[in-house]
């Protein structure tokens, strides 16, 4: 008998009424059930939430605390078997959940299904020196959260977002779940659209640049800690 599986989508939004409404036509578009979409707008600001509301999707509307404190937010209010994490710019292929699902039901087990992706440089935006050509052309393994699908348990061993964490909190999370010997599985299929439009969080370097570092220093330390017990 096949495992019994729900996806609950999670949109953290910031200021997102430009794209928001693609994205959520993504998940519309799927090719499997998907069981609730989660919209956490994070600090109301334009017209996110009447976006968010007329796709259907179920609203949540908190003030300004970050977008890693936007997504356990859904987490926590989600109430499928499984989390499926899209930022207010992406955009998903109609294959993309569906995939990813086969992929948690076959064998060996998993616990992460993630996927490739191309990037979209849009119109009028000037190419960023940190966005290589070759990502428009050919999928790229892809690691941001719009690339994951996740057991909720995970949660409850990983632990949640670091909200103290502006930008790189996904990659702390991802490294936590490895630490935890949690299985993880890439798909080779492109699945994900990531738009690059000149407001997206890479732009900050620094803090990006700064925070990775943090992430490296401490996933060092548990492994040097694990290595010893």
């Amino acid at each position: 008998m096949s495992e019994s599986l729900s996806v609950s989508v999670v949109v953290p939004v910031h200021r997102g009424e430009r794209f928001l409404g693609a994205a959520l036509e993504s998940v519309a578009s799927q090719t499997c059930r998907v069981l609730e979409t989660i919209v956490v707008i994070d600090g109301p600001t334009d017209a996110s939430d009447q976006i968010a509301s007329a796709a259907g999707a179920r609203v949540l509307v908190r003030e300004r605390g970050g977008v890693a404190s936007a997504r356990n937010a859904g987490v926590r209010a989600a109430s499928g078997s499984l989390i499926a994490f899209l930022d207010q710019d992406d955009v998903w292929q109609p294959q993309k959940l569906g995939r990813q699902l086969e992929r948690m039901r076959s064998l060996p087990p998993v616990d992460i299904v993630l996927c490739h992706m191309k990037a979209q440089l849009l119109p009028g935006t000037p190419r960023p020196e940190w966005l290589p050509s070759e990502w428009e052309r050919a999928p790229q393994t892809a690691f941001i959260p719009s690339a994951w699908l996740v057991r909720k348990e995970l949660f409850d061993e990983v632990g949640p977002f670091d909200e103290k964490l502006e930008i790189a909190c996904d990659s702390d999370w991802l490294a936590r779940a490895k630490d935890c010997g949690r299985a993880t599985d890439m798909l080779a299929d492109s699945l994900l659209l990531w738009r690059v439009h000149g407001s997206n969080a890479s732009y900050d370097r620094v803090t990006m640049e700064r925070e990775l570092l943090g992430v490296l220093r401490r996933t060092a330390a548990r492994q040097r800690q694990a290595a010893v017990r």
